[in-house]
């Protein structure tokens, strides 16, 4: 009984624990999750939303989706559509897909700077200028569809080409990041396993009678080492990560 009573604050702690890092990684910031019924299938549609986006390799499948939005694009110009009736398609298309899709502001807002006169560059500006922040990806690669739409403007060159070799350049970044991703997959999982130990031994030791929490705050010799250890673990982590996207930002 007393080895039972002695492990259940750290079993307490450790589900409390992940019960606070699940909240932090599902639901965004700002949101409460009592504001819709959990039953509600938009908040699980959302909260899955906000894991894929925790967790996803983002400026992967953002590259894999503007390449798709570009394709589309230009077949619906080679196809006789105008610049306006084409972005008012790709509004409605990627509307129906997901009306919370990124995509498909983009497209709103090119199709109603469009539908002002002032043309699809200025469109995609005024997106940048407004997003900025919100998607470093994304800008980019707006940011080129400027420098494309210019370009064609400018020399009188078939946006429609131009938009395909746009894609076909996104497409060939996206198979390279997705291959960094699958790449560096195997360090991430060791560096949460690293990470996760000295938490798995607490609980061990714990559960065996040893009582490591009395020992590391009983004394300050123990709280010496449980500082030494997390400074470590920190700093470990930290290097780990360092390292991890010095790949990514190389590739």
């Amino acid at each position: 009984m007393g080895g039972t009573a002695g492990m259940m604050p750290v079993l307490v702690l450790t589900a409390a624990g992940f019960a606070a890092a699940l909240v932090l990684v599902v639901v965004p910031a700002g949101e409460h999750p009592n504001t819709a019924s959990p039953s509600s299938p938009s908040l699980w549609r959302r909260w899955g939303g906000q894991l894929e986006k925790r967790f996803g390799p983002r400026p992967a499948r953002m590259r894999k989706e503007v390449a798709e939005l570009l394709r589309q694009f230009s077949a619906l110009l080679v196809s006789g559509r105008g610049e306006g009736q084409a972005w008012e398609d790709l509004r409605r298309t990627w509307r129906s897909r997901d009306p919370d899709h990124t995509l498909f502001r983009v497209s709103a807002q090119i199709a109603a700077s469009e539908a002002a006169g002032t043309g699809t560059a200025e469109g995609l500006r005024r997106y940048v200028a407004t997003h900025s922040d919100s998607d470093p990806e994304l800008t980019r690669l707006l940011n080129r569809l400027i420098a494309v739409t210019a370009l064609s403007e400018q020399t009188g060159a078939p946006l429609s080409e131009l938009v395909e070799q746009l894609a076909d350049s996104i497409d060939e970044a996206a198979e390279l990041a997705a291959a960094v991703e699958t790449a560096t997959a195997g360090p991430k999982l060791t560096q949460l396993i690293l990470t996760l130990l000295p938490a798995g031994g607490l609980v061990l030791g714990q559960i065996m009678g040893a009582s490591p929490l009395a020992t590391l705050l009983g004394s300050s010799v123990g709280i010496l080492c449980l500082t030494a250890g997390l400074f470590l673990l920190g700093t470990g982590r930290l290097w780990s990560r360092h390292m991890i996207r010095k790949v990514t930002r190389r590739a």
